[in-house]
């Protein structure tokens, strides 16, 4: 089946980069299976994450227009709404992994991307899917930040038993659910 008006961007979060955690098993599972794009999208400085830095390179690397799908991961779900909210696109699939669009009290150093509120007006009507994942024991983006999102985005949210943040320290280095979210939307357009 060919897909080739998709393109799939993933936006890694704080302190990582493309070859962290199940990034490179999500590409080569969509490579091996679809005629489509990945991209992941190699954030400037994820040490030390500056708002204005991440939304230059997402507009660098991430072509407004119809038909795309973006991954996030953590700080990297908020980087996503903001492309979506700052600029022309439509029909935009969102796969939120661990994500938060407020303030969290585990994460200080990052209350600069959450300290404005998202223009939810302005992104909600741009969104063709969009679906939550979390897992309960996650230990840096407690569960009730991402079900905040999704009711945010009036999307599902999944809740899995364990994964903690999806992240190599807890030996997550594939995430099915991720995979199977983006067959999900790939196969309905």
């Amino acid at each position: 089946m060919e897909y080739s008006e998709n393109k799939v961007y993933l936006i890694h979060g704080y302190t990582a980069n493309p070859k962290d955690n199940w990034f490179p098993w999500i590409q080569n599972q969509v490579e091996e299976n679809f005629s489509i794009t990945f991209n992941i999208v190699e954030m400037p400085n994820s040490d030390h994450p500056d708002v204005e830095e991440w939304d230059k390179k997402t507009d660098e690397v991430i072509s407004p227009s119809t038909n795309i799908t973006i991954i996030g991961h953590s700080l990297g779900c908020i980087e996503a709404l903001r492309f979506v909210s700052q600029h022309d696109v439509s029909n935009v699939n969102l796969i939120l992994v661990s994500g938060f669009d407020e303030t969290t009290n585990t994460l200080p150093e990052l209350h600069e991307f959450t300290d404005s509120p998202l223009d939810l007006d302005n992104i909600l009507p741009k969104i063709k899917k969009a679906v939550v994942i979390s897992a309960i024991d996650d230990d840096i983006v407690p569960t009730h930040y991402s079900y905040t999102l999704s009711k945010h985005l009036n999307c599902k949210f999944i809740l899995l038993p364990s994964g903690k943040h999806f992240i190599d320290r807890d030996k997550i280095f594939e995430l099915p659910s991720v995979y199977e979210e983006l067959q999900n939307i790939l196969s309905q357009n």
